[in-house]
């Protein structure tokens, strides 16, 4: 296991959870709004992880409904079920923006959409 496969799957996985566990809570209208939406549809998103451009690894994050269920290292696999037929996106983010993300962790709890705004740009998204 890569350096950066560890740090996805110990350091930004337990950040993504505790992220979307506040969510839950904090916005559980919407929540369920999209837990009835998803319900039952199996989806998941490539992710792609840069330094300076170059790839450092390559994951798919899995979800079962709204709920996260795993992230696979060395894949970039993309299925996203919609009411118009399937799409493929991915995202590219250089590691140390993911770093910074989990550094600001407090603030993705206090105030999730304005916090996820502030690093919108520098998220790429791409087409499998």
């Amino acid at each position: 296991m890569s350096d950066t496969d560890k740090f996805m799957q110990e350091e930004m996985m337990p950040f993504y959870k505790r992220t979307y566990d506040a969510f839950k809570q904090n916005h559980h209208a919407l929540y369920s709004m999209l837990n009835a939406l998803l319900a039952g549809k199996k989806n998941h998103i490539g992710i792609r992880v840069t330094d300076n451009e170059r790839v450092l690894g390559d994951y798919t994050l899995y979800l079962e409904g709204v709920n996260i269920d795993h992230l696979d290292n060395g894949v970039l696999s993309s299925e996203v079920h919609t009411p118009f037929g399937t799409i493929r996106p991915y995202v590219t983010l250089e590691k140390n923006t993911i770093e910074k993300m989990i550094e600001d962790e407090p603030n993705f709890i206090k105030d999730l959409f304005t916090t996820k705004m502030k690093y919108a740009r520098y998220v790429t998204i791409k087409f499998l």
